[in-house]
């Protein structure tokens, strides 16, 4: 009798003893996967549409038109470009914009051999020429150097990229140009774009005339920035869905 008491005293340890190793055990695991939810959380990508939509690049080169001297950042043509371009379902990476105001075309071609470029692009775009008409350079100095930057933006754009060649705006159509010649203006800025325009065909490139839309502004203030000479953002945004239109597959 005895022994089967022990034996019963023995057996009730045995289980409290296993029971409250169980518990212990559960709530460890308990609190180790509470944990490791809490990280996963912390890192979760919660842009679920990222990993599935193709984001392009936009590499635009050129001189105060495509810096948009005058204007906010996110009033220049490139920007308002891939804005458009968001709103109709494609998807741009933030554009990297190499130009200065003042630019020639020998400008932009040392611009680009000074500038760092970690990636090649799906899309270059080109607006040069209107300081080289300004100050009087050359057609032939023009061409030349076109066919220069040809060699350096092949380099920069992936095999299958695309290559946009932009037009040369009106300045004379400003307030800058009152009092000057504007039709000698005018003459000579569709010389320099005649030679893009063959420039483009010849290197099947495509090409976007934004000079027409430049030349609205003589009549439409509301085209020009402050500074009564560059475009404003409501002219860049006409550009940025002209050059999507008839750019963009």
């Amino acid at each position: 009798m005895m022994n089967l008491f022990k034996i019963l005293i023995l057996s009730n340890f045995l289980i409290f003893f296993i029971a409250c190793n169980s518990s212990s055990s559960f709530d460890d695991e308990n609190l180790n996967s509470i944990n490791e939810d809490i990280i996963i959380g912390e890192n979760q990508n919660l842009n679920t549409n990222s990993s599935d939509q193709t984001q392009f690049t936009l590499l635009a080169l050129g001189d105060s038109y495509t810096i948009g001297e005058g204007v906010n950042e996110d009033e220049r043509w490139p920007n308002q470009f891939v804005k458009v371009a968001y709103e109709n379902g494609i998807d741009f990476l933030t554009p990297k914009i190499i130009a200065m105001t003042g630019w020639k075309t020998y400008d932009l071609i040392n611009g680009i051999e000074s500038s760092n470029f970690e990636k090649k692009y799906d899309y270059v775009s080109l607006l040069i020429g209107v300081n080289n008409q300004y100050n009087s350079r050359s057609i032939n100095e023009f061409e030349n150097d076109l066919n220069k930057l040809l060699i350096k933006i092949n380099n920069l754009k992936k095999k299958d990229g695309s290559v946009l060649i932009i037009s040369i705006p009106d300045w004379g159509s400003s307030p800058f140009g009152e009092g000057l010649d504007r039709n000698e203006i005018s003459n000579d800025i569709n010389l320099f774009n005649n030679s893009l325009k063959k420039f483009a065909n010849i290197n099947n490139l495509k090409y976007v005339d934004v000079t027409e839309i430049s030349r609205r502004a003589i009549n439409e203030p509301n085209l020009i920035t402050g500074d009564n000479l560059h475009p404003s953002g409501m002219m860049y945004l006409e550009w940025a869905k002209k050059i999507f239109n008839n750019w963009i597959d």
